[in-house]
């Protein structure tokens, strides 16, 4: 029997100085049946010719360039994962790295275990070295934060059910995305080896969000609220409907949410980020 393909999906916005790693990463991949597509996604570096060269000198893959405009990273996501077939998924920003045998490791595991989403532990590297840990994703985790890195392999029937990555919430798209896979009764695996490896470098989308971290959680809540208490679902709302114009009721309550969730270093940011708009001075 042929092996089961695999396409790992690689967006790409001014990064083309690294795309090298990722697409290197990718391509040697212990696994033999891989589907590489790159998404220049409005890049106003040189992505499109870096990419090429990429797949001249790795000519014993299967890779594919697309190009769009800036559309983002879940709509660059969405448009490399519907130009594949493959029945399998890994997305791959172009400044990470995979380790040669993550497909392969994360695939067996997801096939072992009759599973839809396997997800390994990583490492950093850049700015900052170290382990990135991840835990085996429960109801009560998810709900509470993103325990998953983003680079976990999925099915594509998953994808296809969920209806692709919500594009209006950068950042924690990837979250948003998981907790459509556990409303579908998605099972997810973990993988307790270092396969992932993430860049650290300058500010990142994810720190860029957690600065609105009110309302992105707020924006989750809504978007799920069966997983949600309709009391949390409710201040979602209204703090939503509020805007700019939130008051500190209404703030204060979101900030409750984040103690509740246990995210201490989300709720002291939060709180200084308060402070900052007078909200809380005396």
């Amino acid at each position: 029997m042929a092996p089961a393909e695999v396409a790992v999906v690689i967006p790409c916005h001014g990064y083309a100085r690294f795309l090298p790693e990722a697409v290197d990463s990718a391509a040697r991949q212990t696994w033999p049946a891989l589907h590489i597509v790159i998404v220049d996604d409005g890049s106003p570096d040189d992505t499109a010719a870096v990419a090429t060269a990429l797949a001249a000198r790795h000519a014993d893959r299967r890779i594919t360039l697309l190009r769009q405009p800036n559309l983002g990273l879940a709509a660059a996501r969405n448009r490399g994962i519907a130009a594949t077939t493959s029945p399998f998924v890994l997305p791959l920003d172009a400044d990470d790295r995979l380790a040669p045998d993550a497909v392969e490791r994360l695939l067996r595991a997801l096939e072992q275990d009759g599973g839809d989403v396997a997800t390994p532990l990583g490492r950093t590297f850049g700015d900052a070295a170290g382990p990135l840990r991840t835990r085996p994703a429960t109801r009560r985790r998810l709900r509470a934060a993103n325990c998953l890195v983003y680079a976990s392999l999925f099915r594509r029937t998953l994808f296809d059910r969920i209806g692709g990555y919500r594009p209006d919430a950068p950042g924690y798209e990837d979250w948003d995305f998981w907790l459509s896979a556990l409303e579908l009764g998605a099972r997810f695996v973990h993988v307790p080896a270092p396969l992932f490896h993430y860049r650290k470098h300058g500010s990142t989308m994810l720190a860029q969000s957690d600065r609105r971290a009110m309302r992105l959680h707020a924006t989750i809540a809504t978007r799920h609220p069966r997983l949600y208490a309709r009391w949390r679902v409710r201040l979602a709302e209204r703090l939503l409907a509020a805007g700019p114009r939130a008051g500190l009721g209404l703030r204060l309550g979101m900030l409750l949410t984040f103690l509740l969730d246990r995210r201490l270093r989300l709720f002291v940011g939060q709180a200084a980020v308060l402070r900052t708009t007078n909200m809380l001075s005396t």
